[in-house]
């Protein structure tokens, strides 16, 4: 009876979690440039990494999750359509199946001089992976 009650509570935690906040913090702190990145974000709360700089819009160099298109920010948006449709994101983080998926677009991360620390190498996709009619070199 315990374990079927603990499962019932348990179960809508799991089915309603949202991004894992260490995962997006482990990435975002992977993010490397020619200066220390500033990031913007109308959603994300306290629940990421105190080491990442949250600043205002107007001086942030990377939008994380907007609503809206900035066309003059480097984005990381929330859904692998709008990764394929904003020329500006380099990167995706959502979810799929319950689980955080991340993508970073390889030739848009070096358009804009960032670039990942190398254990997140398996995140990185070649532009030609967001189009089902490209056919990549490394496939």
């Amino acid at each position: 009876m315990k374990k079927t009650m603990v499962m019932f509570l348990f179960l809508p935690i799991v089915t309603f979690a949202g991004l894992d906040m260490n995962e997006v913090s482990r990435v975002l702190l992977g993010i490397h440039a020619s200066k220390e990145l500033k990031y913007y974000s109308a959603k994300i709360n306290n629940s990421i990494d105190e080491k990442i700089k949250f600043t205002s819009l107007e001086d942030a160099d990377i939008v994380l999750f907007p609503r809206e298109n900035f066309n003059n920010n480097i984005m990381i948006v929330n859904s692998y359509e709008a990764l394929k449709e904003n020329k500006n994101s380099i990167g995706a983080i959502y979810l799929k199946k319950d689980r955080t998926q991340v993508v970073f677009i390889k030739e848009r991360l070096e358009d804009k001089g960032i670039s990942l620390e190398k254990k997140f190498n398996n995140y990185i996709v070649s532009i030609c992976h967001l189009y089902s009619n490209c056919v990549c070199e490394n496939q």
